[in-house]
This record gives C-alpha cells, structure tokens and sequence, in this order.
C-alpha cells in the first residue's frame, strides 16, 4: 500500500522529472503486441507505476515479519514500524523494492472490527494463509473506476485511509488526511483474481513516469534485501477458465502480450511487470490441487534477482532442501508455497540491460565511481558539455564558458547545489541551457548528480571551501564604479559577457551565495583569465563589489537596490484591502508562474510563503514572501497567517518539495486557499520575473 513516502522526493519527492539523455528499455523478454481482437484504449491505470503490492494475509505479523526477514532474507520493517493495513483493523509490515512495488504481510489487530468490515479477511484466515488481494498503480483512481464502469464492470464506492498510524505533527507532507484512495469490484467480498486499483495522494506520478529508467534503478541503493532481489516482476494468477479470464483481463483494458508458453495469458501493467494467467492442465496437477483448496487467485510472485548464484547460496544456507526448486539452466529459484506462508515465490535474473543500468547507476556520493559510472559520465559530457567547456574541461572553447578544472570554482560549489542548479536550468539568454528534462532537456536528475561527481572527482579537490550563505554588507554604491573600472570589459558593462561569463543572469544571482560571489572575486579563477583581487582591491572594495552584483538580481538596469528586510507579522498579507485573486490550479494545487505574477501586478491580496532556506530567502525572493523555512516549527508563524478567503502562495526551488510540505502542513491546519507555485522559484528568476534580495527584520 505505501508508495515509498511519496517520492524520495527522490531526489524524494522525491527528484524531479526530465526527459531521458538515452532511452534505455529494460526488457524481460517482453515482446509488446496487442492482439488483433483487442480493443485499443489507453491504459486504465494512466501514469502508474505498474504493481503497487501484493497482500500477504498471515495468522501472526510478528512470527510473519521474523520469518520474511531472517529467513527469506527480506529487509521487513521491526514491529515499531509496522503500519496500517488496507483493510480496517488490519496491521501492514510492507517490504518495499526499488520499482515502488511491495510486499505487504498483513494480519487483523481488531478481530471485531475486521468481521464486521471486511469478514472475507477473516474467513479467508480460518482456512490458509497467503495472497487475498493484490493492487494495481494509478494516477487517478475515479478516471480508472470511470473507465472500467463504462466497459460494463461494476464497480464498488472508492475508499480512502492512510498507511501511517499517528496523525503527523509540525511540518510534514501529510496532511493530516486520507493518503489513499483505492477502486474494486466487490469491497465486502473482492474477487480473488482481479486487482485492486491504489492511489497515492500526493504522489509525484508525472515526473516518476518521466524519470523511470534511472530512478528505480538507483533507487536500489536504499532498498537491499539480503536475497538478492531487486524487484517485484510478475504476479501468477490461478484461474479456472483461461479462455474467459483472458478476455476479462483485455476488456480491463491492460495489454495482452505474446506468448510462446499456450499453457499462460501475459499482460502489461507497466515497465517489466506483468500479469500472468495460468489454468490447470490436468485434473490432479499442482494448479488444480491449488484451486480446489484456495480458489481463483494470486498462485505465485516473481521476482529479479541481481546474481542466481548469490541468492542461490543464500536460500541453500536458509531453508531445507524440499523447499526449493532449483533450475540452473533457467536460472531460475522457487520457494514453494508450504515455505513462505501460503504464496509461492520465484526468482529470475534481471535483464542484461537493467544489469548494466544499475552499474551505471550505483554510486554513492562522496565515495569514488567504478569504471561503468566513470564511462556513462565521460560519455554525457563529451554530448553535452565539451563543446564549450572544452575536451579536458579547461573552459572557454566556446561562448566564455568556464572551465570546470578551477579549483576555485569546484571547491566552492562541492558542498551546495550551485551546479546542479547551472546544469537543471541553464543561463537564460546565453548559450547555457538547461539540460534537466523539465526544462525541455536531456536529463534526468541522477544522470546530472552522477555527471556532477564525475567533474568533482576529476577536479581532485581534496576538501571543499565552507561557502558561507549569511548576506554580506556593502557599499553598492562603491560597487558600480568598481564594477565599471575592474570587471565590465570581459563580464560586459550590463553584465552580459563579453569575453567571460555573463553576470548580469538571474539564475545566477538566484543560485549564487554572496560568499561565493566574493570568493570568486578575492581568489579568482585558476587557470582562466579571471585574476584574483584581493591583492589589489581591499576588503571593502570587495565586499562593495559583492552587494553591488547581489543588487543586480531585480534586472542589471534598476535604478537602485532593491534589499527588503524580513516582513513582520502584520505585512504577511500583501495589499490586504484587495481582492484576492483567482487562481485556476493544476490538480487542485498548482498555480502557475504566469498566474501568480497576473496577482502581484494586479496587486491582488494574498501571502506568499519562501518555504526555502533563510540564506536563499535572503539571496533572491519573489516581492513580499515570508521565509517559513520548511524545516522550522509552524508554530511561530503561522497564527499570524489568515485563515480565511485569502490564498497563501508557496514556493521553493525543488520546485515542489518543500512547498508541498508547507502546503501539506497548512491544510492539516485548516487552511483552504492554498497554492504551489507550480514551477518553482528558480524558473521565475529565470523568465526575469521580479526577485528582491533581503536582510534580516533586526536589521531594519
């Protein structure tokens, strides 16, 4: 049932979505053909991920959960973390893969409330223990609950609930509400052989899409299981009648693919994952014995494997020899049913080409790349980045780009996010562009991280410079006529580049600390022409310098700085005498840029909340915002925010992590009129929208 807290935010939440450098497709000897009988339709599950989980119904969680982990050799929760089941008054213990698949063992915690909600759980457990339900990923359960009622299915109420047990306190992406909604066919009694359809609240399902090749694939760095396993690939279905349920399954709109085996029905649920239905071949054969004993239902998982001789030593080590099959040949391990508490469990090698991903993929930051990390890198810089930032990286082939061996430059961008922002989104009106894939490039967020440590690594910078983001004073005054003798004829008297990079670029002032801008100018940039002042230039003279390029972050040609100090209590409402505006919001929570920039021209009443840091607030903000760093207790702001008709604009950088934190806490505060600024604070600076710089309310 959990979709991994809503996205590792990748990068969590989740890491956000771009389009991909090369396209990898990761085949499980999949060959994808509909049937010339198959009604074309789109996918009934929209942008879901494919399986969400399989259910496991056991008699005792924690003898369960002891079992799965220490012999099986799956990574299963401790009691502490178990969580709520999909059924009420059940409890979960979810193991979780890198393909946002799960493994759920699920037993009743209140046998009262389970008979009298859902008895079929509870019949089903005075029997045998295994598989009762299984549930299929979907972006939108109404719009998949709307598709199968329009192709004749009846379909049951939607039903909602949450995974965690304890209401969330302070700032946390939770609501407070639902943090599920799920379709069947039967809530009292669901068919054993038809799925359940999830969706996860919230949940990134756009950008995951997007970003699945590299994303699940580095995401097994954080979900390892003893046994080897990487995934969750197919599930087995027992049906009595393969010819019916066959043309059940295609009218539910999946894929049917080809299949040498006659004996099965393969059908797509999204990537590699599949469902499979198989029927009896004979009167006493092991489906038929399944079928007389349990019914139609979910018979067997599949799952892939990084290494068959690893995960073979592994169970040899772990379970009696009549509990595994072994099929050297087919590489293929299965754990009969008796041994793994009612389901039987199966494992095949992954394909090469997910193999040679998750060599690309597996790094650790900080830690030193192997050779197939190193060559993918080398590889996306040579397409990428040579062109103007040389063959050896030393800069300036083409268009002033800088060179990316300065250990001035590396070592102060090391421990920040600087360069991955250049990288995400450009420099706009240069020749910069953006390379992440929400921008319109190449990207994805972990081909970027991994291209940044390769240049880290080869920098051979052996201890980052501690880049200070507090604000720096000075005489911006002073720093013009500085600017005009010392920098303009290479950096352009309107900072637009002349023969070194431009400095007059919102995306840079937005990304830039001020320490770092000072740093730059005091220690310059080995290797290129930019020579180091700070022996000819004083301190002041340089921190002048520092806050007249900070004072360019409104536009190069402002008549004068624009430095506000924090708002106070009584100034979070901007204009608070008019009317509020109407925003129109993507999925009920996303304001575009364009329309919030239509409200501060229209000097529309609302707040606007910098759920960043308070040194990125201080660096650039849009006019008006409040720092509420999504980090800081609520308490301390937020009764001091209205809750009434007036909307409350959230942004960050990510674009939407910590705004959906923000946003997520407000609502479980009561707050209605709330909206993210859908493209994040980095992409206003970058259209040229308006940004001011801050100081500190004491500083007032």
């Amino acid at each position: 049932m959990h979709a991994h807290s809503k996205f590792v935010v990748l990068n969590k939440k989740m890491r956000r979505a771009l389009v991909p450098a090369l396209v990898f497709l990761v085949l499980a000897g999949v060959i994808l053909s509909c049937t010339s009988d198959q009604e074309t339709r789109p996918s009934p599950l929209g942008r879901g991920f494919g399986i969400s989980s399989a259910t496991v119904l056991v008699q005792n969680l924690d003898s369960a959960r002891k079992y799965y982990a220490d012999v099986l050799g799956f990574d299963v929760p401790l009691p502490e973390k178990f969580e709520n089941g999909i059924f009420e008054g059940t409890l979960s213990a979810a193991i979780r893969f890198a393909d946002m698949a799960s493994l759920e063992l699920v037993a009743i915690k209140d046998t009262a409330l389970v008979s009298t909600t859902h008895p079929f759980v509870t019949n089903f457990l005075l029997q045998r223990e295994g598989v009762r339900l299984y549930s299929l990923s979907t972006s939108s359960v109404k719009a998949t609950r709307n598709d199968l009622k329009a192709h004749g299915f009846e379909m049951d109420s939607l039903r909602m609930g949450r995974v965690t047990r304890e209401l969330p306190k302070g700032w946390n992406w939770d609501d407070g509400g639902p943090e599920w909604l799920s379709a069947g066919f039967n809530n009292t009694n669901p068919p054993t052989h038809l799925p359940n359809f999830i969706e996860f609240i919230g949940f990134p399902y756009q950008e995951l899409e997007a970003e699945w090749a590299s994303l699940h694939t580095s995401w097994r760095r954080y979900y390892k299981h003893a046994n080897g396993v990487v995934g969750l690939n197919t599930l087995q279905i027992v049906v009595t009648d393969l010819k019916a349920a066959r043309k059940e399954f295609k009218k539910l709109g999946l894929t049917e693919l080809e299949s040498e085996d006659k004996t099965r029905a393969r059908f797509k649920v999204a990537h590699n994952q599949e469902l499979h239905l198989i029927a009896p071949q004979s009167a006493d054969d092991e489906l038929s014995i399944f079928l007389k004993a349990n019914g139609a239902g979910v018979y067997a998982l599949r799952f892939v494997i990084s290494n068959f001789n690893d995960t073979h030593k592994y169970f040899k080590e772990h379970l009696p020899i009549e509990a595994l099959r072994v099929d050297s040949v087919a590489e293929k391990l299965t754990i009969l049913k008796e041994h793994a508490l009612g389901v039987q469990l199966e494992f095949v090698v992954e394909p090469k080409e997910a193999a040679a991903l998750a060599k690309i993929y597996n790094f650790e930051k900080g830690e030193k790349l192997d050779s197939s990390s190193i060559k993918y890198a080398a590889g996306m810089y040579t397409k990428y980045c040579a062109l103007c930032h040389g063959k050896d990286r030393e800069g300036y082939a083409a268009d002033f780009a800088p060179s990316l061996r300065s250990q001035s430059l590396m070592a102060t961008t090391q421990a920040s996010n600087y360069l991955k922002h250049v990288v995400s989104y450009g420099r706009p009106n240069t020749a910069m562009a953006a390379y992440a894939k929400n921008q319109g490039g190449p990207l994805d967020q972990v081909d970027i991280e991994l291209l940044l440590q390769w240049l880290y690594e080869l920098s051979g910078v052996e201890k980052p410079v501690d880049v200070s983001t507090e604000a720096i004073a000075g005489d911006a005054a002073l720093g013009k006529t500085l600017y005009a003798k010392n920098c303009a004829t290479c950096h352009g008297g309107n900072g637009e580049g002349v023969s070194a990079p431009a400095l007059g670029n919102p995306m840079l002032l937005a990304t830039a600390s001020d320490a770092f801008l000072r740093y730059a100018i005091s220690e310059g940039r080995d290797g290129t022409p930019m020579r180091a002042f700070k022996d000819s230039l004083s301190k002041k003279e340089i921190d002048a310098l520092t806050a007249y390029l900070r004072s360019r972050a409104s536009g190069w040609n402002v008549p004068e700085t624009v430095t506000v100090a924090e708002p106070l209590p009584g100034e979070y409402v901007i204009n608070p005498n008019n009317k509020a505006p109407a925003f129109t919001l993507r999925e009920g929570r996303y304001a575009s840029a364009e329309q919030i920039l239509k409200a501060i021209q229209d000097s529309s009443r609302m707040v606007i909340l910098d759920a960043r840091s308070k040194a990125a607030w201080r660096q650039s903000h849009i006019p008006g915002a409040v720092s509420v760093p999504y980090y800081e207790e609520p308490d301390t702001f937020i009764k001091n925010i209205p809750n009434d008709s007036t909307w409350v604009v959230v942004y960050c950088a990510c674009p939407h992590a910590a705004s959906e934190r923000v946003v997520s806490t407000l609502k479980r505060y009561g707050y209605k009129h709330t909206a993210i600024l859908d493209e994040g604070v980095l992409v206003w600076a970058q259209r040229g929208y308006p940004v001011q710089s801050g100081r500190d309310s004491k500083e007032k």
